[in-house]
């Protein structure tokens, strides 16, 4: 009798668990179709996610393909990827602001259409991969992509402790029963592991912190194994491959995590008040136990063996939730469009193009030609730096994720520069004027690249005096378009032949708009 009510309870809490778990998934399950082809409204922490796109960049040797810094704040692009965003994880918000500014092209942009294309056309499938990637939205999320490192995880040796204390508690906690009288060398042990703890904090608390991400990965990479197709496996096979070598770290990092039971929240309230009850649990138990220490410290050596596959699965876990994400965008819209990529030094077409940060923008058509700049002029307020940022948007969305507000696009491969924005650098003691001298030099010697170009410019050297600034500007235009020829003609004048070693493309507003002469544009102010 006297064991009754400890089962009763013991069964309550399970059947709770169980109604939770249910109710967690349902109300998932609502918010998804509900928020699908919409924008999502929520906080994104943008600094962390470039702190994780550079050390995905350095750990792979591809910093040097990253879109550069003043590219990325020229074109907004802050904005546009909030607008594109509509991902379940953190790993999906790293893995389409990566591909965002993976430059010239997104990696394996075949695959990733096909796997845009398969989650669009079945919304189960899609659905059930989105359940399994909620639970994948803990900011520390960014930080998996640490593991790559070599000695990412060290352990010094006298972290053996951490198991001897937690043996020893264990075995006096169930000896004091029948032996009272160890209570005092109980409450001592106790005393000490406290202090361990307080004095281990700190160094501990950043590898805990991204451990406890690997249970639900590996739970969620399992999850996914699901997808499967030839067309796909480019970019996701990592995971039927990759999983299974992961599943002991899954076990050991699941007792690191503060939610071992892996509930799905939502907003239903059971699942809310069970899984603080079960976290409040953790906590006292984690105290008493060290269940996070001793995660780590078993689980170290299991993240230097198999390091390299928790990152391939965090890649491609990552690449299925920003393909879903695309795949909502698109079903969203219907102005966009495919883009076609056509052989470099062919003429690069693009018809009705909109901004997206716009609504009810009007269309614009350009039609850019090797070799050849482009001026454009106009009024003040016109239009001008929005039609060069749709141009430079238009262009990066169609080379990373397939996708472009368009009618038609069809271009070669671009590497994209752009010197839009201009401010001046405080702490490096420089003006505008010396910040903006660099950038361009920096485009110049970017031009000498066999690869095609496309550099978008405003308003050349705004910080000084006219005349100064127009033979700056010409001088510059001259470089650009006319590459290394002996006397450069007028480039703003048409019909001198570029130097057949330039391949750069230079929709170039020194006061911009839309003016293409030979070639005809059809204008409108977005």
């Amino acid at each position: 009798m006297t064991l009754f009510w400890p089962l009763a309870a013991a069964a309550m809490l399970v059947a709770a668990i169980v109604v939770a778990i249910r109710a967690g998934r349902r109300g998932l399950r609502e918010r998804i179709r509900k928020e699908w082809g919409r924008p999502v409204d929520r906080d994104r922490n943008m600094v962390a996610m470039a702190a994780s796109h550079r050390s995905r960049g350095a750990e792979a040797g591809t910093a040097a393909a990253s879109l550069d810094d003043r590219t990325w704040d020229d074109l907004h692009l802050d904005a546009v990827f909030a607008a594109l965003d509509r991902t379940e994880s953190t790993l999906g918000q790293h893995a389409l602001y990566h591909r965002l500014r993976t430059t010239p092209v997104g990696d394996r942009l075949d695959a990733f259409e096909a796997l845009v294309n398969h989650l669009t056309a079945d919304a189960p499938a899609r659905e059930r991969a989105q359940m399994a990637l909620a639970r994948l939205q803990d900011p520390h999320g960014y930080d998996l992509w640490r593991f790559a490192r070599p000695g990412a995880i060290t352990i010094p040796a006298w972290h053996v402790l951490f198991p001897i204390i937690t043996a020893v508690t264990l075995s006096l906690l169930l000896l004091l029963p029948f032996r009272p009288a160890l209570l005092p060398p109980f409450v001592g042990l106790l005393a000490v592991s406290f202090v361990v703890r307080m004095v281990t904090a700190r160094q501990i608390a950043g590898v805990t912190s991204a451990f406890r991400q690997v249970a639900p990965l590996v739970a969620a990479g399992e999850a996914l194994c699901f997808l499967d197709g030839g067309d796909i496996d480019p970019l996701i096979g990592s995971l039927r491959s990759e999983v299974p070598r992961l599943r002991r770290l899954k076990n050991i990092a699941r007792w690191v995590s503060e939610d071992p039971l892996m509930i799905s929240v939502s907003w239903n309230v059971l699942a809310i008040a069970v899984t603080d009850f079960c976290n409040l649990i953790y906590l006292y138990l984690n105290l008493l136990l060290h269940l996070d220490e001793n995660g780590v410290y078993f689980g170290a050596r299991d993240v230097r063996l198999h390091g390299a596959s928790l990152v391939r699965v965090v890649a491609a876990v990552g690449e299925v939730d920003a393909a879903i994400s695309v795949a909502s965008y698109r079903a969203g819209r219907s102005d966009w469009t495919r883009p076609h990529f056509s052989p470099p030094g062919s003429p690069a077409v693009l018809t009705d193009i909109r901004h997206p940060l716009l609504v009810d923008a009007v269309p614009n058509t350009i039609t850019l030609r090797a070799a050849n700049g482009v001026l454009v002029t106009g009024s003040n307020m016109s239009g001008k730096s929005t039609f060069l940022r749709t141009v430079g948007v238009t262009t990066i969305l169609a080379q990373t994720i397939n996708t472009c507000l368009a009618t038609v696009y069809e271009a070669p491969i671009f590497k994209v520069q752009s010197c839009i924005g201009r401010t001046d650098d405080l702490l490096a003691g420089k003006s505008y004027y010396i910040v903006e001298v660099e950038a361009l030099l920096q485009l110049v010697r970017s031009s000498t690249e066999a690869a095609p170009h496309l550099f978008l410019l405003d308003e050349l050297f705004r910080g000084t005096n006219a005349v100064e600034r127009i033979a700056a500007g010409q001088a510059v235009l001259a470089e650009l378009v006319i590459f290394n020829r002996g006397s450069a003609p007028n480039p703003v004048k048409r019909g001198s032949a570029p130097h057949p070693r330039k391949t750069g493309y230079l929709p170039d507003p020194v006061k911009t708009g839309y003016a293409p002469n030979p070639h005809p544009v059809r204008t409108g102010g977005p």
